[in-house]
């Protein structure tokens, strides 16, 4: 079509980026993902077991990657795993440990926080951690682990490219659930143009995405990597 002063840029269809979050630990669950006829994105673990490997495989079957920064929960009974970001760190020692993180992985071109109900709450440590992420030309999504997260404002705030987690695919980890929080992403792309879902290396996942993948292709939804759509 062809307006006055030239084409007319036709908007994007409706979007959806599938983030699979605590990948790196058990390869045969994080490479039931691969095979799936669609982009997804894998948020990979630093420091973790089989972190590198599952990024470069991932790669190669055409899906995206990213960091996914574990930071400190408000409780103490949940572990995030080696290479956390805590309230307790200095300035200095956020910054160290982003770059060990980082160097733990193929390159990657940004990433979201795994945990990090304490530390996403915290406006030094999230200031800190988003310094870091601006002068590396990283995205920052917010997973958006605690309604307190300040995350996505401050990144917005920084001029770091960011989003933040619409849809928590697999709190309840059973098929049916996991296809009617997807079918839930369906209809938030449909009315507001993007939706970024999250979910976890489950067998239950993978096989709800398997099934819905047709379904939502069909509903003129794409499935993107979820650095696409952050701004």
């Amino acid at each position: 079509m062809v307006g006055a002063s030239g084409p007319l840029v036709q908007p994007h269809p409706p979007r959806i980026a599938i983030i699979i979050d605590d990948c790196g630990n058990n390869m045969p669950k994080d490479e039931q993902f691969l095979p799936l006829p669609a982009t997804l994105t894998l948020a990979i673990l630093p420091l973790s077991k089989h972190g590198r490997d599952i990024a470069q495989e991932a790669q190669t079957a055409g899906k995206a990657i990213m960091l996914h920064l574990p930071m400190q929960p408000v409780s103490s009974e949940h572990d995030p795993g080696p290479g956390a970001i805590t309230t307790s760190m200095t300035d200095r020692q956020i910054a160290a440990q982003i770059e060990e993180d980082l160097a733990s992985l193929p390159p990657v071109p940004g990433g979201n926080n795994h945990m990090g109900s304490k530390g996403t709450a915290d406006p030094r440590v999230m200031h800190d951690v988003l310094v870091e992420f601006k002068a590396k030309h990283l995205f920052f999504i917010d997973s958006e682990t605690s309604n307190a997260s300040l995350g996505a404002a401050m990144a917005r705030e920084l001029g770091v490219q960011t989003a933040a987690r619409d849809v928590f695919l697999d709190n309840a980890v059973d098929e049916p659930s996991i296809e009617a929080q997807l079918r839930d992403a369906e209809k938030l792309a449909l009315a507001h143009g993007q939706v970024i879902a999250i979910g976890h290396p489950f067998p239950e996942t993978a096989k709800a995405i398997a099934k819905l993948i047709p379904e939502i292709k069909a509903a003129g939804i794409e499935l993107v990597a979820a650095e696409t759509l952050v701004h």
